[in-house]
């Protein structure tokens, strides 16, 4: 008999039915007594909340008695055996500490290469107070705030980590994740979350041990420019205080936000092109409204977790969609210029935050890149994209009334094309104002958002309610950029050495995506090194 497992998939566990229901369900499946299933082990598991009997919906592995079944350990982050020394010059340097770099530097410690892991914006202890301080009283850090500083703007987010993405490195990441603490559930969950509050943590474990392996993390370490020898190649990068660093390469792992990097590196004539993003406004409803339309009578089962929702819809040639829906969540500043206001959302581990939250968005393509008119941005190149968001910004902030005070406006007020006031209570921090967001966003954003809503209140019913509001704007659902790279040596052409990365440089969509481009990204940094 092969020792191999038995995989058997939609394997229905009804809601309330102890785990330990499975051995006998998976052995009903293959048509044998219970007794001779020897072991059964969770791969994968939804809920479906239709009909009458909810149930989860699971994938799972069984050996049967006389196979022998391994043991299941728990996944680690080991220790290099060899750490190469840290000698100046012979580091690679990763600029940014979003997932990209993180998973970039794991990967290098892994190979026992010592790396420098530069952050603009401050460790945990400053970002904290700096974003206490935003939501609280409206004082913005540029540099260090929900976008800049130990993490990246990953840090403060529902920590989501599904992907669409098909590559065996999900895995990996997830488990990278399990050995620093997050909950083992996210290795079988078919919509997996960390939660703010746990990322913070886990963050916190994951210095702990790159530093411990072999990596440099320099926070406050501001790039202002990339050094490039006689030949063009690049060496290093210039600190805001002047200080040079080199090394044989340069990962550029700067998130959507850093735009003051894009801006440079254009005029220093690193190849770029425009890029599709969306833009629109938050969603706010309360999160019990979402339970009902979603759960039905269900709603409130000590089983189920808060609600979510994905909604897509076409109007015309541009499609509208929901986007990182928050369960349980809250709505934040998530800007990093003086002046301007966007917002993104955010929940922890538990979700348990009486709101819902979900970014409403209009696909922008490169050629939408306007401002009163098309083409009023095109003499900017690949950084028309940047300006439309830029703009956008400065508008939601002045309609905010300054203090980083969101303007807002309830759903059946936005959809009717009036003016009115609020609901008294929102998640959003330092606090709304009532505007009327179609003066803010761009007519061939709000007109298409407007007639999404109605189709979104057909798929859900009390979807379109006067206790829900939009909050904008919503402008960096992505990069609207790509730095463009080789796709064999994933370096920038023209200037070797210089290796964009992630969801800033146009190449990931969220973290575990982000992760897995750093890693690929290190991969073929390593393969340029000498061996020993």
């Amino acid at each position: 008999m092969s020792d191999a497992p038995t995989r058997i998939r939609d394997l229905p566990l009804p809601l309330g039915t102890p785990p330990q229901a499975l051995r006998e369900l998976a052995a009903a499946r293959l048509g044998l007594p219970p007794e001779a299933v020897a072991e059964v082990r969770l791969r994968k598991q939804s809920v479906d909340a239709r009909g009458k009997a909810p149930k989860r919906i699971c994938t799972v592995d069984v050996w049967l008695t006389g196979q022998e079944v391994p043991p299941e350990e728990r996944p680690s982050l080991p220790l290099p055996k060899r750490v190469r020394p840290l000698r100046p010059g012979e580091a690679p340097i990763i600029v940014g500490s979003g997932p990209a770099g993180l998973w970039a530097a794991i990967r290098f410690v892994e190979a026992g290469v010592p790396v420098i892991l530069l952050e603009r914006g401050g460790a945990l202890p400053r970002r904290h107070s700096a974003v206490r301080a935003l939501r609280r009283s409206g004082d913005l850090d540029p540099e260090s705030n929900l976008c800049f500083g130990a993490g990246g703007a990953g840090t403060y987010s529902d920590g989501k980590l599904y992907t669409r993405k098909r590559d065996a490195l999900v895995q990996r990441v997830y488990e990278d994740l399990v050995a620093l603490g997050a909950p083992e559930q996210i290795l079988f969950e078919a919509h997996p979350h960390v939660g703010t509050n746990r990322l913070i943590k886990i963050l916190g474990r994951l210095e702990e041990h790159l530093a411990e392996a072999g990596c440099d993390v320099r926070y406050g370490a501001k790039v202002v420019d990339i050094l490039r020898d006689a030949s063009g190649r690049v060496r290093g990068v210039r600190l805001e205080d002047g200080t040079e660093l080199t090394g044989p390469a340069v990962i550029l792992a700067t998130g959507h936000s850093a735009r003051d990097v894009y801006t440079h590196l254009h005029g220093l004539g690193v190849p770029m092109e425009r890029k599709a993003f969306a833009v629109g406004a938050r969603v706010e409803h309360q999160q019990a409204q979402i339970d009902r339309i979603q759960y039905g009578r269900l709603a409130g089962h000590p089983e189920l977790e808060p609600a979510e929702y994905f909604l897509t819809a076409q109007v015309g040639p541009r499609g509208v969609y929901s986007f990182c829906m928050c369960p349980g969540g809250f709505v934040i500043p998530t800007t990093t210029e003086l002046g301007h206001l966007n917002v993104n959302g955010m929940s922890n581990h538990k979700r348990g935050s009486r709101f819902a939250n979900s970014a409403l968005v209009v696909t922008v393509e490169p050629q939408d890149f306007w401002r009163e008119r098309p083409g009023d941005l095109d003499h900017l190149g690949p950084l028309a994209g940047m300006a439309l968001q830029r703009h956008l910004e400065a508008q939601a902030f002045a309609a905010g009334g300054g203090g980083y005070r969101a303007p807002a406006q309830r759903l059946t007020d936005f959809t009717a094309g009036r003016s009115g006031e609020l609901p008294d209570h929102t998640s959003y921090r330092p606090g709304i104002e009532a505007a009327d967001l179609r003066a803010v966003l761009p007519q061939r954003v709000a007109d298409p958002l407007a007639r999404a809503i109605f189709k979104f209140e057909q798929r859900m019913k009390g979807f379109l309610t006067e206790d829900a509001i939009l909050i904008g704007v919503e402008t960096t659902t992505s990069s609207p950029i790509r730095v463009v790279r080789n796709e064999l040596t994933l370096m920038s052409p023209g200037f070797d050495g210089l290796y964009p990365t992630g969801e800033g440089a146009g190449y990931a969509g969220g973290i575990v995506s982000s992760a897995i481009d750093g890693i690929h990204v290190a991969e073929a940094v390593l393969a340029t090194l000498p061996v020993g």
